[in-house]
């Protein structure tokens, strides 16, 4: 069985042939839910999900491309979840290469770890018009376009490499040989490192790392969800020599469509959950939110996990380095128990002072996304530290590095204090490492935030980077607000909304959703009798799940309908039709929405 041809493979060919065919022309921002949109997720198969593709933006385009032909996109292309979907319905279409100014970081990752070549040129995109005729020579890193040349930037030789293999999966089935890291050797550490930099040396067997080096890791847990799960599933029985490395690292989690939706999804996690059966595999279904659970239940300091899920990063509250992978690397790494990762530069934030009453940890992550942008910290570690971070609860230290992956991180983390410590021992765990950037360590930049100035935020549709003042929204029309998701579904946060509805009603005409994030958040909300209040008041409390957050199961929101919601995004369609909005904000100002019937804030009711 011929094995898939990579970006190598095309290098090798260039004396032959050169790839030429047509431009489909896409601008910035364009997310993973546009590219795929999560109704389609659960499909048994990419070739059933391939129809879909760009249905929001272009619904002619998966009719209309043929193989050869190009995704030419402006910056920060594929931003959004880790869904390896999203390249792949590219590749199954038979696009021969994207071509962007730049590149979200998981999906980049995923598009090479699959074998699509993705190519960043500056210039290109602003130059050229959809239709036109593009021949791309990879060899010499040249697109011609109407007579014009372009250079375009050639991959890192780690990538190269995977990608003359054919691929992660083809490297498995052709047992191939690692190929060498970057210039990365064991030895006394010669400069200082920050927090990513000694969690990478640590899980890569070294003593120094330095960004920009890629090294192989040794990965201490691995996350799955029923987003991916079923795919992973079938690429591993298609393996030559299907193994589980450590299967007492892996841990799977049904919580995006549950109970299922549909005859489709309840084949795929059944799937997952007769896989799990068989191979002995921590298994949790109707638990949670995966990030949650994995809180709740497993995460400690020091570890790198990877989660086949994009918010990870979430995991960096406990000073472990969590990040988001496609389902191809989370294969790799479960059957070889290790992977490649190119060490990110960190963007340090250094809190002072503390959030005033009214204010949340949301509002100030919000409030650093619009500042530093939607690629604002792409392939970087986003780290916090200071004195402003010991007044900051775990429920808001995990909002905070969810969040991280809205701004391009690939991971955030924070350093481990008492009240990470006193987290730790009321779940009965220990560290594996407690890390504190060195005094010389290199940042890339520092930002010094007083929290006292951070006041409530909302993030307009259609991007997390919009965002404004909650005041500079207020009386915009909603007909749903949601509470729930792995950001904002602690306990924590219905203590919030409860004390602002309790003794009030739900707007008429107005749908409020209240999902705890979790079993144990609902048996303590029940118990506090906060379930209570948000009934009284006409809420609908649901199951723990991710619910509207990934807009394909509960809650979805029709044409022209507006949601108020604390999840993590509000991508175009991102919560139901495509022509649909989604404000973000916290959870005081999510409820005060859901009384008033518009966007206000918690003083107005």
């Amino acid at each position: 069985q011929p094995r898939s041809r990579g970006l190598g493979d095309v290098y090798k060919r260039q004396d032959k042939e050169k790839t030429m065919g047509r431009i489909f022309k896409f601008d910035k921002d364009v997310d993973t839910d546009q590219i795929i949109a999560s109704q389609y997720l659960l499909f048994p198969t990419i070739d059933e999900m391939k129809s879909h593709t760009f249905e929001s933006l272009d619904s002619d385009f998966a009719s209309a491309v043929k193989p050869g032909d190009f995704v030419v996109a402006d910056d920060n292309f594929g931003c959004g979840s880790s869904r390896e979907q999203a390249p792949s319905v590219l590749k199954a279409l038979g696009v021969k290469a994207v071509i962007a100014k730049s590149f979200a970081r998981i999906f980049y990752r995923n598009a090479i770890n699959i074998g699509l070549p993705v190519i960043v040129c500056k210039e290109l995109h602003d130059e050229v018009n959809a239709g036109d005729e593009c021949e791309l020579s990879l060899e010499d890193g040249i697109i011609t376009v109407n007579g014009k040349t372009y250079t375009c930037t050639k991959l890192p030789a780690k990538m190269q490499a995977i990608l003359n293999q054919g691929g992660l999966i083809a490297s498995l089935n052709d047992e191939a040989e690692e190929s060498e890291s970057a210039a990365v050797t064991a030895g006394e550490a010669k400069h200082g490192m920050t927090i990513a930099e000694k969690i990478i040396a640590r899980a890569a067997g070294l003593s120094q790392v330095k960004a920009g080096d890629i090294a192989t890791v040794t990965l201490d847990r691995l996350m799955s969800n029923d987003g991916t799960t079923h795919l992973t599933i079938g690429m591993y029985e298609k393996l030559k020599n299907p193994h589980i490395a450590d299967k007492d690292k892996l841990v799977w989690i049904v919580d995006h469509n549950i109970p299922s939706d549909s005859p489709k999804t309840a084949a795929s996690q059944k799937k997952m959950r007769d896989f799990a059966k068989a191979n002995d595999i921590k298994f949790y279904e109707g638990e949670g939110v995966c990030h949650q659970v994995m809180m709740e239940n497993h995460v400690v300091p020091g570890e790198l996990i990877f989660g086949a899920d994009s918010h990870t990063c979430a995991y960096g509250a406990l000073g472990a380095f969590g990040t988001g992978v496609g389902c191809t690397d989370y294969l790799y790494a479960m059957v070889t128990g290790t992977s490649w990762v190119m060490v990110p530069g960190t963007l340090r934030f250094n809190l002072k002072g503390k959030l005033n009453d009214g204010v949340y940890a949301r509002d100030l992550i919000l409030s650093i996304i619009g500042k530093i942008g939607a690629n604002g910290a792409n392939y970087k570690a986003m780290e916090f530290a200071g004195e402003g971070l010991h007044s900051l609860s775990m429920a808001d230290r995990i909002s905070i590095c969810n969040l991280c992956v809205e701004a391009g991180a690939k991971t955030a983390l924070m350093e481990v204090d008492d009240v990470a410590m006193d987290y730790l021992k009321e779940h009965g765990r220990e560290p594996k490492a407690c890390f504190t950037s060195d005094d010389d360590a290199v940042f890339e930049q520092v930002y010094d935030i007083d929290l006292s100035t951070i006041q409530p935020i909302v993030a307009k549709p259609h991007f997390v980077d919009n965002v404004v003042p909650a005041k500079e929204s207020l009386g915009v029309k909603i007909d749903e607000a949601f509470l729930g998701s792995c950001n904002n579904g602690r306990i924590e946060d219905l203590r919030v909304g409860a004390a602002i509805i309790k003794g009030k009603k739900v707007a008429p005409k107005v749908r409020f959703l209240v999902v705890p994030a979790s079993r144990s958040v609902y048996l303590q909300a029940m118990k506090e009798g906060l379930l209570d209040i948000f009934m009284d008041a006409g809420a609908i409390v649901m199951n723990p799940n991710c619910s509207v957050c990934w807009g394909s199961c509960q809650g979805v929101i029709g044409e022209g309908e507006t949601l108020i919601s604390t999840g993590t995004r509000n991508f175009k369609g991102r919560a139901g039709h495509k022509d649909s909005f989604v404000y973000l904000a916290s959870a005081a100002t999510v409820t005060a929405s859901a009384i008033k019937g518009e966007i206000a804030t918690a003083d107005m009711v």
